[in-house]
């Protein structure tokens, strides 16, 4: 291991530094939850650009997340090496994407808790990591640190401030922070990467009752009507009568979210409609190692999961004192002999948590017998997809105008023939080569069409 401090020195020792005391530039990067393993696959990448890469093949990129035992799911991420020669740190925090615009754009979004309060939203403008204070791995292996850094230990800079750049799910057309001209929020687009998938899962039961086994599909009527009231008795959905004795919750994201923006968007429910939602295991507003073993069900109001990784975890909680599942805790809302929770996220959030779609382990949900796969979404049956953005902040110059220049390729290379996604029809990939799209949306919250 060594510190930023220690690699400075052993880069002047080199003569590779110009001048002592010279300040390596950093890059502010933030946005998409659901799309961050791939953006994390290329800023990884030892390829070089061109070839998948964002930093120079030589010497190795180093680097260091925080949050997730798996490196691509952190919330932190800390980059170091070489772009076009010079050395630079591009410093990551994943808050989501209208979180993210809201970054690059230098603005606070309003959140609300669950007893209708105004809160301001998590990552707009974003707190980020002090790189001076980061160790990064040697050797390009990088290091995986399954916890987030403590607040007030230092890790942290003493202010938050905007993003240089920003991921996002959608475009900002139909964002909380619209483009308007000759203004911070009019942000440069660096076009579309790839197209961002989603699907809707159960959470998971180990011994799942008849009534969460029946509501296998649910109906877009049906779905939206989730959205509305945020529970439903089950028999609504499965059309059985005597499955009303179990209830439906929904569980989601917050506003900062791009998973939101797309399911509600793409449902024709309306992007910017208050929804009612839970927490499972713990308030969103506790610290997540509160209940992390129970099934505590939590109305949050119109609030929800600041990422994607967070709603997946909460719909993977059992009872670890017994095994059980929901189906096995009474209804705390309602009554009744038990419950469980339908959600919206990413397929690589649900997969990184151990939540799978399709047989021998089905959690996942159809809509209208139609299950979120690449092949369904290539083909226009699966509706609930988006653009994948990456967008700089106004004025956007120097280093960070040269990484973004470089992302927005090396992302889509990583895509399209590095990991080869949406060549499985079958397959569940994060993001799939718009090349392979047999249909086109018009807008972002279209149908579509082929």
């Amino acid at each position: 291991m060594k510190t930023s401090n220690l690699i400075s020195a052993a880069l002047l020792a080199l003569g590779i530094v110009a001048q002592a005391g010279a300040q390596t530039p950093v890059v502010y990067l933030t946005g998409s939850t659901a799309f961050r393993a791939a953006v994390f696959s290329a800023l990884s990448s030892t390829a070089g650009p061109g070839s998948g890469g964002v930093f120079d093949a030589s010497p190795a990129v180093e680097y260091t997340t925080y949050g997730n035992s798996s490196a691509n799911g952190g919330t932190y991420m800390v980059f170091y090496g070489n772009v076009s020669g010079s050395p630079v740190w591009i410093d990551c925090a994943w808050s989501g994407s209208e979180a993210g615009i809201a970054s690059a754009c230098n603005t606070t979004l309003t959140n609300q808790d669950r007893n209708g309060n105004s809160i301001i939203l998590n990552g707009s403008p974003e707190t980020w990591l002090n790189v001076s204070n980061v160790t990064v791995a040697v050797g390009g292996s990088g290091e995986v640190i399954s916890t987030n850094p403590a607040s007030g230990s230092g890790f942290f800079e003493a202010t938050s401030h905007g993003a240089d750049l920003a991921q996002s799910d959608t475009s900002q057309a139909i964002s909380w922070t619209p483009p308007v001209a000759n203004t911070p929020t009019a942000l440069q687009d660096f076009g579309v990467e790839a197209i961002v998938t989603f699907t809707l899962s159960r959470n998971v039961n180990p011994f799942p009752s008849n009534e969460w086994t029946h509501c296998s599909n649910i109906t877009l009527p049906q779905l939206n009507t989730l959205f509305s009231s945020g529970w439903v008795p089950a028999g609504f959905i499965s059309g059985n009568p005597t499955d009303d004795d179990f209830n439906v919750y929904l569980v989601g994201r917050n506003l900062g979210s791009g998973t939101r923006m797309n399911a509600l968007g793409d449902s024709q429910y309306g992007a910017h409609k208050a929804v009612k939602q839970y927490s499972i295991g713990f308030g969103i507003e506790a610290p997540q190692s509160t209940h992390l073993d129970e099934l505590v069900l939590t109305n949050e109001g119109n609030n929800g999961y600041e990422s994607g990784g967070d709603v997946s975890k909460a719909l993977g909680i059992i009872n670890t004192n017994n095994g059980t599942g929901s189906c096995q805790q009474a209804d705390p809302f309602h009554g009744g002999l038990g419950w469980f929770a339908i959600g919206y996220v990413s397929p690589s959030d649900a997969l990184n948590t151990g939540n799978f779609g399709g047989a021998p382990t089905n959690n996942w949900v159809t809509v209208d017998g139609v299950l979120s796969s690449d092949g369904s979404i290539e083909n226009g049956s699966w509706w609930l997809w988006g653009h994948e953005h990456l967008y700089g902040r106004e004025g956007i110059s120097g280093t960070a105008l040269t990484v973004g220049n470089l992302l927005a390729p090396a992302v889509t290379t990583q895509i399209t023939s590095v990991l080869n996604y949406g060549q499985n029809p079958a397959a569940h990939d994060l993001g799939i080569p718009t090349g392979l799209m047999n249909v086109t949306k018009a807008s972002d919250v279209a149908y579509p069409l082929p």
